[in-house]
């Protein structure tokens, strides 16, 4: 298992980037630990393991299943799917259900011949726009729950308009997906163990406690730890310890950035007024990834809204303004291989025409 881990963590290109980065500012301004946010890491590893029960626990594809069974025609099968995208995003974070959907996705369209391209631009849309919703749907999210400490109802105040900015956008996207009458498939039949569920929905409750301060972090994670042995052991070693230790990394690197004065003044002065804020946000986000810029501009700003919108509207537009955007990406090219440049192309465009809108109607709305 030991082996396993290492090997994942070694060979993550996302990782050797950050370490990189981390190296050349450690020349000019040395790190400081003290810039890592333990709890918002310790919460992310609890969230992956929990996440890690859910995969193993055969849930997601259970969902599926019962979904692609009730459809009839391939505008529904497209809306359901994501649809499903959406909902589970918001508990099982966006790259999870990315992960778990796209492949499935394209197996199912390669069966029946469905249209692979369109379908699972809107699976990762989704899945964006879905997790912003909840205070444990990303990891920025997290981050900026912890950070600022937000309670529940404040967070979801704020999460509620992009909620329904985000149906309505989807929706209008469902209708120019194909509608063709769809050939019954038959699907694998999927049991749930009824245990896994309750002992899931318990480790959820923990972790969200946790999360705003009403549970112990680390008595969280020894609970999380001795469930995931006694109901499944492996599932330690489906943590994806590269992306946690690259967020290790995004706190250093930040930390570093804090401390050098040309950026300093740079990012003062456009986070001086609530909309310069949000913009700064939204456009960091399309270059340096919306985790990596909502732990950047958090330090010189304490309005954690325009903040929450700038990073959640940001993770649309550009391949590199969402790691779920990567990892969709990554699953086309392996699923998929002969549609990834199409992929790429039409991603970007409505992508980007979506950012336009939603980064429009947040500025004259909200």
């Amino acid at each position: 298992m030991i082996q396993t881990i290492f090997k994942n963590i070694i060979s993550d290109t996302v990782l050797k980037l950050v370490v990189a980065i981390f190296l050349i500012l450690e020349i000019f301004k040395p790190m400081n630990v003290k810039d890592i946010d333990l709890s918002t890491i310790m919460i992310l590893f609890n969230l992956m393991l929990i996440i890690s029960l859910v995969k193993r626990a055969n849930i997601l594809a259970y969902i599926s299943n019962s979904i692609i069974n009730q459809v009839q025609t391939t505008r529904q099968i497209t809306a359901y799917i994501t649809i499903t995208s959406f909902v589970l995003s918001m508990f099982v974070t966006n790259d999870v259900a990315i992960i778990t959907l796209v492949p499935l996705y394209i197996l199912i369209a390669k069966q029946l011949r469905l249209p692979i391209v369109y379908p699972t631009v809107l699976i990762t849309i989704s899945a964006n726009l879905g997790s912003a919703f909840t205070p444990i749907g990303n990891p920025q999210n997290v981050f900026l729950v912890e950070f600022y400490h937000i309670s529940l109802k404040t967070f979801l105040t704020n999460s509620f308009p992009l909620l329904i900015m985000g149906i309505l956008s989807l929706l209008g996207l469902i209708m120019f997906s194909k509608n063709e009458t769809l050939k019954k498939t038959s699907t694998d039949i999927i049991t749930v163990n009824p245990m896994y569920i309750a002992v899931i929905a318990g480790l959820f409750v923990l972790v969200l406690l946790s999360q705003f301060g009403l549970f112990s972090v680390w008595i969280d994670t020894l609970i999380t730890i001795i469930v995931v042995e006694l109901f499944s052991p492996k599932s330690i070693a489906d943590v994806d310890y590269s992306l946690l230790l690259s967020f290790v990394f995004f706190f250093l690197i930040v930390g570093m950035l804090s401390r050098i004065d040309i950026v300093v003044t740079m990012i003062h002065q456009f986070t001086g007024s609530s909309i310069h804020t949000y913009m700064t946000a939204m456009l960091t986000s399309q270059v340096i990834s919306n985790v990596p810029s909502a732990v950047l501009l958090s330090k010189f700003s304490a309005d954690f809204a325009s903040i929450y919108y700038g990073v959640s509207i940001g993770g649309l537009g550009t391949l590199v303004a969402s790691l779920a955007n990567l990892l969709a990406y990554k699953q086309v090219s392996i699923n998929a291989p002969h549609v990834s440049g199409k992929f790429f192309k039409q991603f970007t465009f409505v992508n980007l025409l979506l950012l336009l809108i939603l980064s429009l109607l947040k500025i004259i709305l909200i």
